[in-house]
């Protein structure tokens, strides 16, 4: 009797796709290849050619780039993430509106201050 495997290979990236989502992801939050290099201690040319494919990730520059952007790794590595739900809605379809109105604040809040923090 065989078992599939947990974590298949095609379901992973590759070196090439990792890069290029790290450059979506940083482009996505306004960040300069600089400042994400400076972050997790890499020259910029460094983090240049992992974009681009070029290098691969040690597991402490994935880890400092995922915790940096605020992604897990997996979200970094793998094709598809199994989303779990936040929390539950037992109020409905207005609270659930209400709920997501809020939290849509709290995120222009933040990138506001965020923008503002930069300039």
């Amino acid at each position: 009797m065989t078992t599939p495997a947990l974590n298949e290979a095609s379901d992973y990236l590759t070196q090439e796709e990792v890069g290029q989502r790290i450059e979506r992801l940083r482009g996505e939050r306004g960040v300069s290849q600089r400042r994400l290099a400076d972050a997790i201690g890499v020259d910029p040319s460094a983090l240049s050619r992992i974009e681009s494919g070029q290098r691969g990730l040690a597991v402490g520059e994935l880890v400092a780039i995922s915790e940096f952007l605020g992604v897990t790794t997996d979200e970094l590595l793998r094709r598809e993430v199994e989303s779990v739900p936040l929390f539950r809605n037992e109020g409905g379809a207005g609270e659930a509106s209400d709920a997501l109105v809020a939290f849509e604040a709290i995120i222009d809040d933040f990138f506001a201050f965020e923008a503002a923090a930069r300039a």
